[in-house]
């Protein structure tokens, strides 16, 4: 039988804001449940800012306080925090954004799909709440997305405000139909002075911009991650090219072309001792990957940097 749509109430003289966080909040207390959410939106649409927004308002309502510690950027790092109690309490909010950054989409859904099975029955007697930040929804294979209660994707930004609009609905999968169903809210809001309940049904849900504070702890935590990442593909590159240019590496064969004005500054650091990517390119100013491809283009004339080691 499918579950009713979710709903909820608001008393006499109370606002009608923050529905959706009213519900996840209900859901831990009274039904001693957990929350998977996918907020879904592409770059720059505010996904993470606004999972980050709901986290601080259930933090406030749940008394479990929502640091940039709770904000995860890989499996390993997601599982770490799981397994360690004093971060996540009970009722504790996770944000794990870009996903598909960390792992390659070949060995993702074989990973991820094993880890979010584990943290399901996990968060069953922990009632903690995922925020699984993503422009893609396919992601995780369809086991595992029915394991997620809540959807929402991304619609708009009112910069003027500082608020962003999502599309949010409860999901419900029939094995039968082989097919998800979407729920929207239904709000019942009495109004003053009325003895009976207006009902109606939210189609979206507006959330202010989080705290600046957390913002730029964020944003720091990114850009680590991210150049972390960088420095990563730099080395599978340099990997890549030495592995295609084997059969050329000994003897080299030079192609009789004189070298350029940065190849020459190159050479003279190798000649310096300066044989790492990262010291050459603080010399001529230039990123990892690009003098990486410059190097290459020296070796098809002949020039090598392991000729010049000590």
């Amino acid at each position: 039988m499918p579950r009713l749509p979710p709903i909820v109430i608001f008393k006499e003289g109370e606002p009608v804001k923050d529905s959706w966080i009213k519900h996840m909040h209900n859901r831990i207390k009274r039904k001693n449940a957990n929350n998977l959410v996918t907020v879904v939106g592409g770059v720059g649409t505010g996904k993470t800012y606004s999972a980050i927004s709901i986290c601080e308002k259930l933090a406030k309502k749940n008394g479990v306080p929502f640091t940039i510690d709770h904000i995860v950027f890989s499996l390993k790092e997601l599982m770490s925090l799981i397994n360690n109690p004093k971060l996540t309490p009970k009722g504790a909010c996770i944000i794990f954004d870009e996903p598909q950054v960390s792992i390659s989409n070949r060995s993702f859904q074989s990973i991820a799909n094993r880890v979010f099975n584990y943290l399901v029955t996990t968060f069953r007697h922990r009632n903690l709440s995922l925020f699984f930040c993503t422009p893609f929804e396919d992601l995780l294979d369809l086991s595992t997305r029915k394991l997620f209660q809540i959807k929402m994707v991304t619609k708009s930004i009112n910069r003027t405000r500082r608020t962003c609009t999502l599309r949010t609905t409860e999901m419900e999968y029939n094995s039968q139909r082989s097919k998800f169903y979407e729920k929207f809210m239904w709000i019942y809001k009495k109004s003053e002075g009325k003895s009976k309940y207006v009902k109606y049904k939210q189609r979206a849900f507006e959330i202010e911009h989080p705290s600046g504070e957390l913002v730029r702890l964020y944003e720091i935590k990114k850009k680590k991650f991210t150049d972390k990442l960088n420095n990563k593909i730099v080395d599978q590159l340099i990997a890549f090219n030495l592995k295609e240019n084997k059969e050329t590496m000994k003897p080299l064969k030079g192609n009789g072309k004189p070298l350029t004005a940065q190849q020459e500054v190159i050479l003279k650091c190798w000649k310096e001792g300066k044989l790492k990517l990262k010291e050459i390119a603080e010399v001529l100013g230039r990123s990892l990957p690009y003098v990486c491809e410059i190097e290459k283009s020296m070796r098809n004339k002949g020039y090598a940097k392991e000729n010049y080691k000590n």
